[in-house]
């Protein structure tokens, strides 16, 4: 993996990160103290960020440094799929963890059953 292919990966799990939280661009550089274009580079992959801005980040986030570098190749690629579980995500966003651990358990069950089918 080069440098620069490092720098893609790391800005589109910023920016999907960043779109699950249900954060703007703007929010985000607004609280970081930083351009809403140096963001956009970021989430571009144009540049790299320092550690520390990645710590702010994802501080701002509510996530470990660790969650940043976790790239998957299973993202789903069409827009509609991606906005649909974005909607979700922020539909479960002023649950707690009770509440959010038996729909992972639903979650779960819908899953074998759409499998066994």
């Amino acid at each position: 993996m080069t440098k620069d292919n490092f720098a893609i990966l790391l800005g589109k799990r910023i920016r999907e990160l960043r779109k699950i939280k249900g954060i703007s661009q703007l929010e985000l550089a607004f609280d970081m103290d930083m351009s809403m274009n140096t963001i956009s580079y970021i989430e571009l992959g144009k540049i790299s960020p320092k550690i520390e801005t990645l710590q702010k980040i994802a501080e701002k986030l509510g996530i470990s440094m660790a969650e940043l570098f976790e790239f998957s190749d299973t993202q789903p690629q069409d827009k509609v799929t991606r906005k649909k579980i974005e909607d979700i995500s922020h539909k479960l966003k002023p649950f707690d963890k009770d509440f959010l651990d038996l729909v992972d358990k639903a979650i779960d069950l819908l899953i074998k059953a759409q499998q066994a089918q």
